[in-house]
């Protein structure tokens, strides 16, 4: 990728903390250095047998960043362009979303540099496996709580526990979240990064005066988070008019039949294939005339060179990181209003943290309490963000950071910074 995700993670954390003087507030801590070191990084040569009895070296990753308000806690990510930067840009907001949901974790991330779809499932049964045993020492349900990502799924979660468990000896559900229900996972998991996104777009419409049942939608991405994110939206009466997957876009200007483009996309089919919309081109789809963008695939998607032609009153940032700093200052310019990643898709780890409070009960929510639940959170947090943003005349962004700071500096200093 053209720019190190970590590195604009960084500069905007100094951009927001600057405002914040924490080195006024906290003198001789050290806090904004304390605050973008990583606790712990972790790089390991990982090498699979094939079926064919070759051998594939790759490069695996962990990175634990920050545990001042509770246990490391992030996702897995297998593909290609998986790096140690990248890995730690995730980890970095990881541990802020927790802190702006003001949920009890850390925040960590981890991932493989591999061609994750193309290997059969033993191979990737034996990768994953692999990998959760040069961790083993390093993960648990009180120190760091693994989850899905990208090319991870409920799958990936239950052969890390049965790693752990083979090795251990002994059952520890709250090792991993997102793990099938049947071991223990949480209803409602699966979907929970999406349906946070809506609940997110619902509170900004009020805001902003959007009436979603005459609005239309645009959505970069057509994984978990993308489509569950279409889905919800589609539900609540937008039209959805374009989405795109890594192999190009669908457009249909009378809104797209979401449910049946999931049907067509989970039988192997790619959205530019659907046959009740016309293809496009998968960049075409930030240049759509409408009201909502998600953009929910990978970083650095929202670009300089890209940004002005952005016609979406309301961006939710569904994925990690998707908008540079260049494209932000150009979204704010044309006034637009951006809900931030760390705010917008912080639904996932919000209903991992109900799976880990099940897992420890031994006690499980039905849907409904899910859903319930994690509304209750996300609209008291876009609640706030949107009170401080207005009380600091800020963006969502810098308001999202402003509190998620305020809160791990706070807990940093009460546990002593050494």
């Amino acid at each position: 990728m053209s720019q190190n995700v970590f590195d604009v993670a960084k500069e905007r954390f100094f951009r927001y903390t600057e405002k914040l003087q924490l080195n006024q507030r906290y003198p001789g801590a050290s806090m904004p250095e304390h605050l973008t070191e990583p606790d712990r990084s972790i790089e390991t040569r990982i090498s699979l047998k094939r079926d064919d009895g070759s051998v594939l070296v790759c490069r695996g990753y962990r990175v634990q960043f920050n545990d001042d308000r509770g246990p490391y806690k992030g996702g897995i990510r297998f593909h290609p362009a998986v790096s140690l930067n990248e890995v730690k840009a995730l980890a970095f907001w990881m541990y802020m979303k927790t802190a702006l949901l003001d949920i009890p974790f850390g925040g960590a991330k981890g991932g493989v540099a591999v061609d994750y779809p193309s290997l059969s499932l033993a191979e990737k049964e034996r990768l994953t496996k692999r990998y959760a045993t040069i961790l083993v020492d390093v993960i648990g349900s009180e120190r760091d709580i693994p989850a899905p990502d990208v090319n991870t799924s409920s799958q990936e979660m239950a052969w890390i526990m049965d790693a752990w468990r083979m090795i251990h000896g002994r059952y520890q559900r709250g090792i991993v979240t997102g793990k099938p229900v049947t071991m223990g996972g949480s209803v409602g998991r699966d979907t929970a990064t999406g349906r946070g996104v809506v609940f997110c777009i619902e509170e900004a419409a009020d805001v902003i005066g959007l009436d979603l049942t005459h609005s239309a939608a645009a959505v970069q991405g057509f994984g978990n988070v993308g489509s569950a994110s279409a889905r919800f939206l589609a539900e609540l009466g937008v039209r959805v008019v374009a989405v795109s997957d890594v192999h190009g876009a669908v457009r249909n200007l009378q809104g797209l039949d979401v449910p049946e483009l999931l049907r067509h996309t989970r039988a192997g089919g790619a959205v530019s294939e659907f046959p009740e919309g016309e293809a496009c081109d998968r960049e075409s789809i930030f240049a759509e005339d409408v009201d909502i963008l998600v953009p929910a695939a990978l970083e650095n998607a929202i670009t300089a060179e890209n940004a002005d032609s952005i016609k979406a009153r309301l961006i939710a940032e569904g994925a990690n990181g998707p908008t540079t700093i260049e494209g932000a200052h150009i979204l704010r310019s044309k006034g637009k209003t951006v809900l931030p990643d760390i705010l917008c898709n912080a639904g996932g780890v919000t209903v991992s943290y109900f799976e880990w409070v099940q897992n420890r009960q031994e006690f499980y929510w039905d849907e409904a309490k899910v859903d319930e639940e994690l509304k209750r959170l996300m609209v008291r947090s876009c609640r706030q963000v949107f009170a401080e943003a207005q009380r600091h005349d800020c963006c969502l962004r810098e308001a999202a950071y402003r509190i998620a700071i305020s809160r791990v500096a706070e807990a940093a200093v009460g546990r002593g910074v050494q």
